[in-house]
């Protein structure tokens, strides 16, 4: 590791479909305190976001487009049997296209971007990418393809679903990138019925990954947990709620880690302490 002034922040964003609209609040806290983090790895909803943020957007732009979002910008129905699903995720590829320029690659990002999806063939997590000119929006609509409700995307020898069946949290591909301090968000969704088979599919994911997320959860040097308490994971007109809620978690997370950093990893924190104190 090399001591400079300023240490390469990692950030690591986990899925959660609509809740990962807080995932602009948690950014929109960073750069209120004069942080930007320098690599990102994402899954699922948190690698459209991250996708966002890796192209160079910042939180004014990300707010605006969450303002403006839908789910008819994000699906379209497919011949279920033929296709394995119920929508297609296509969308949303096109809307990654249209947000960051079309046919957009890793090696194009601001940020160097990890993605994370899942080959149903194999049965292993697929990270993006595997190439530096791998495209952008096609591995993101992959890691997006929660199962049932989105057909999986068939690549070469793959058939990629939700990277989050296998990687809800991707610390490990975070952690590729070799950050000094790591940053993770995560989210903790109250008890309620689902009441729709989209909810159906994505808390029977939320449930079967309880573990693997608890363990990524202790590998973060900021850990920003967010109680999304009876907001749906479908309800994208919560988007400003949602938003509201990652910055407030975020600047908490933030205070609650000074005094872990500060003996865990003092050099780095006198860093970062400069710059965020101001936001205290």
């Amino acid at each position: 590791m090399t001591m400079t002034n300023k240490p390469k922040i990692g950030l690591a964003l986990s899925g959660g479909v609509g809740y990962c609209l807080a995932h602009i609040g948690v950014i929109k806290a960073l750069e209120l305190r004069g942080l930007e983090a320098d690599v990102v790895a994402g899954t699922s909803g948190g690698a459209l976001i991250g996708c966002l943020y890796a192209s160079g957007l910042k939180s004014d732009r990300l707010e605006e487009i969450a303002r403006e979002i839908s789910w008819t910008k994000l699906m379209s129905p497919t011949m279920v049997f033929r296709e394995k699903g119920l929508l297609s995720s296509e969308p949303i590829e096109k809307l990654v296209d249209q947000l960051i320029g079309t046919k957009r690659r890793f090696n194009e990002m601001k940020l160097p971007l990890s993605v994370t999806a899942v080959d149903l063939i194999s049965g292993k997590a697929i990270n993006f990418p595997n190439h530096p000119d791998d495209l952008i929006a096609p591995a993101v609509r992959a890691s997006c393809s929660v199962p049932i409700v989105y057909a999986p995307l068939k690549m070469g020898n793959w058939l990629l679903s939700d990277g989050g069946i296998l990687d809800p949290l991707p610390m490990e591909s975070l952690k590729a990138f070799k950050p000094d301090v790591t940053i993770a968000v995560s989210f903790m969704p109250g008890q309620f019925e689902p009441d729709s088979l989209f909810e159906i599919g994505v808390r029977s994911m939320e449930i079967a990954n309880i573990k693997e997320s608890q363990i990524s959860r202790k590998e973060a040097d900021i850990l920003i947990e967010l109680q999304t308490g009876q907001v749906s994971s479908w309800d994208l007109k919560s988007a400003l709620t949602l938003i509201e809620l990652g910055q407030q978690a975020a600047e908490k997370a933030l205070e609650a880690s000074k005094e872990k950093l500060a003996a865990q990893k003092p050099f780095w924190f006198d860093m970062i302490n400069k710059k965020w104190g101001s936001g205290s």
